[in-house]
């Protein structure tokens, strides 16, 4: 496997470097500071029943990195775990700054380096969230998450959108590698079933609605194994 092209800061010791003493609450402030507008990317978060598309504010690894290269230059991180479940595989990265470490987890398709990279990255912005940087948005991500379910609890009812909205509640690696096992092993297309039950795809669901797939899958599945006729995997 390829190494990843994270800014090579890792240290095998991940001791902190005694000769650089810096004041840690001053450090935390300065991570913690809103983060420069120019700097925050948007993409497709996800899209309701109507169609209607809501979009997820975000920054960069790179972008993450170089805040921690001016505001902690004496950071450094590693990678903990690696740890593959089905198609996807999960990484743990921790971030250390003088001495005190925070892990991230992140995730992405196993069957590609660049799935593995977007595994990589994620965990490394999610452990530098712990720090306070980007957390603004996370907050805010959380909040329209919020106001959000509000209204959906008034027009369809507290189930009626299966889709995560935000990064806590999506769907785990370890369900998703259970709902890949369940088709593989059954032949059934797991996302054309998550598609006419949920109406959106697999990786999109809530860890709830997931849920809710496993058992629907678990239980079109006859105990001697056997499926009854539905949408077979091609």
């Amino acid at each position: 496997m390829k190494n990843s092209n994270i800014q090579q800061k890792v240290s095998q010791e991940f001791q902190p470097d005694a000769s650089n003493v810096v004041d840690f609450s001053a450090t935390l402030k300065g991570l913690r500071e809103t983060v420069d507008p120019h700097l925050i990317r948007q993409r497709v978060g996800s899209r309701d029943r109507s169609g209607r598309t809501e979009m997820v504010d975000y920054v960069e690894w790179h972008t993450v990195a170089d805040i921690l290269d001016d505001k902690a230059p004496n950071w450094q991180h590693e990678i903990r775990g690696m740890m593959p479940v089905g198609d996807i595989m999960t990484v743990t990265v921790a971030i250390m700054i003088d001495g005190i470490t925070r892990e991230g987890i992140g995730t992405g398709r196993a069957t590609s380096e660049t799935g593995i990279k977007k595994a990589e990255h994620d965990a490394l912005k999610r452990a530098a969230v712990k720090f306070g940087i980007a957390r603004e948005l996370y907050k805010r991500e959380f909040e329209e998450h919020v106001a959000a379910e509000g209204e959906r609890q008034v027009s369809w009812g507290v189930d009626a959108d299966p889709m995560a909205r935000t990064l806590g509640d999506q769907i785990t690696a370890k369900q998703l590698g259970m709902i890949r096992s369940i088709g593989r092993n059954s032949e059934i297309d797991v996302e054309a079933e998550c598609r006419e039950m949920m109406h959106c795809s697999v990786e999109e669901l809530s860890k709830r609605a997931a849920s809710d797939l496993i058992d629907h899958l678990q239980a079109i599945t006859h105990r001697d194994g056997s499926v009854r006729p539905m949408r077979r995997a091609s």
